[in-house]
């Protein structure tokens, strides 16, 4: 009897292997094609899993060894250092992320980034240090004594050096170098929040803010002497005639980084300032538990760009990806914020349970409308439409900020977060269609150029051509 073809005898094995390993082959396979995003954006993962455990730790920590109005202060206070920070790097982490993966060597581009973000923050620091007591009697509280000023203008210098670090590691496909910093980071300022609550226990949350940045200036230290060890070095000296010459380039992911990252960061000062600092120490428990669930789509957006700056004609198939597995865990996720959060804010105090549960449920009902903003940046920076996606996203922004001050003042801490779910909904219906055409147009992108066809994922993966971070 004539045996079956090779191919049908291989089909027929197919149906007939038992389902654990056909699950296992299929896991594999999704492995296999998509490893590149999955396995940096586990890493990112992981360091939001470490950091945001231990995060959740030292915020019940300060609130139940502060006051109510300390940590509305503190939070306000670590808020407008990330706000700034963000702003201080000028948009030179995401061009990282694009140029790293092709340039060789980079040592020196990323030495002059680090400085000129580190240089540039803490002048906008000690400006905002300098001018923002004049806005608000709150903020002469936050950085009134020139000790304050001085502390809190380093502490937006180093959060912008931490991001443009992080943000150059991915560029690279290496990952478990920020995963380790930000390890330490969270470590560091849970080690010294007891001793700051017990010598600096004021009514302005000035032991949250030195904690935090004591834990900064540790991670950072620690990544210094890590590079070292490995024999790369540290701050080479930097390459300031190809920074300058990517500096249009600079300028559009800034605005673009800005449109995204002001709302964040902006809101809970805004609260302290419009509600109350109470009411905002509930608003950044509620706002930091719901982050979360951001969590994955945003960290595969990120590695999305990074892999599609290299080949953009993939992006279809790691898109379409990409948003299954960010619905496969936000909407289970977004159930279970709105069962149990109320267990989780106990964690922090009775009081935070009550006034934090609101805004958490809703808060969380944003989840599935912000997935398209999250996934229309990736698209953009890698289609190389920064510009018009900067656009969007600041009008949005500006809508978003003014709905926050008005319905803060009409509603208070509930119509507020009413207002910001409102406008995640109105901004999501605005991004869809892009994410639409870009998931299902089967790889008929611009190209950005013939030299950004370099298979990444070889880059990464590949072990007699991964390269080291500072390698130049």
């Amino acid at each position: 009897m004539a045996s079956a073809p090779i191919g049908l005898r291989s089909r027929q094995a197919t149906r007939t292997a038992p389902p654990g390993i056909s699950s296992l082959r299929a896991a594999t396979a999704v492995w296999t094609r998509h490893r590149d995003l999955l396995r940096n954006a586990a890493t990112l993962l992981a360091t939001t899993g470490v950091t945001s455990v231990l995060g959740v730790t030292f915020w019940a920590f300060a609130a139940r060894k502060f006051s109510e109005q300390a940590v509305g202060y503190g939070s306000a206070a670590v808020s407008a250092m990330t706000l700034l920070g963000t702003v201080g790097v000028f948009g030179l982490g995401t061009v990282l992320i694009g140029e790293l993966p092709r340039r060789n060597p980079r040592a020196g581009l990323v030495s002059a980034a680090l400085l000129a973000c580190g240089i540039g923050s803490l002048l906008l620091g000690l400006a905002f240090a300098v001018g923002a007591p004049l806005a608000s009697n709150r903020f002469e509280d936050l950085v009134g004594q020139p000790a304050e000023a001085v502390t809190f203008a380093v502490g937006v210098a180093l959060t912008a050096v931490t991001s443009v670090f992080d943000q150059a590691t991915i560029g690279l496909l290496r990952g478990g170098v920020q995963l380790a910093r930000n390890l330490v980071f969270a470590i560091t300022k849970m080690a010294v929040l007891p001793a700051t609550a017990i010598l600096l226990h004021d009514q302005f949350g000035a032991g949250i803010t030195v904690s935090w940045i004591a834990g900064i200036a540790v991670s950072m230290a620690g990544s210094a002497i890590w590079l070292r060890i490995r024999g790369c070095p540290v701050l080479p000296r930097p390459d300031w005639g190809v920074l300058r010459a990517l500096g249009k380039s600079t300028l559009a992911h800034n605005w673009l980084n800005l449109a995204i990252a002001v709302p964040v960061t902006l809101i809970p000062v805004l609260v302290t300032v419009v509600v109350s600092p109470a009411a905002n120490a509930a608003f950044y428990v509620a706002w930091m538990v719901a982050s979360f669930l951001f969590a994955v789509p945003v960290h595969l957006s990120t590695v999305l760009f990074a892999i599609a700056s290299a080949d953009p004609r993939i992006i279809s198939r790691k898109l379409r990806f990409a948003l299954k597995v960010s619905l496969w865990v936000g909407i289970p996720g977004v159930l279970l914020l709105c069962l149990g959060g109320h267990f989780a804010l106990s964690l922090f105090g009775s009081g935070y349970s009550r006034e934090a549960t609101f805004p958490l449920r809703i808060l969380a009902f944003s989840y599935a409308p912000a997935l398209p903003k999250i996934f229309y940046v990736a698209v953009c920076r890698a289609e190389g439409k920064v510009s018009r996606a900067a656009v969007v996203l600041t009008a949005f922004a500006v809508i978003e900020m003014a709905a926050v001050v008005v319905s803060g003042m009409l509603g208070g801490l509930r119509g507020l977060t009413v207002a910001i779910l409102i406008v995640t909904l109105v901004e999501g219906l605005a991004t869809t269609p892009a994410i639409v055409r870009a998931a299902w147009s089967y790889g008929r992108h611009r190209r950005v150029g013939a030299h950004r066809r370099t298979n990444v994922a070889d880059l990464a993966y590949r072990p007699d051509r991964t390269l080291p971070l500072y390698a130049g």
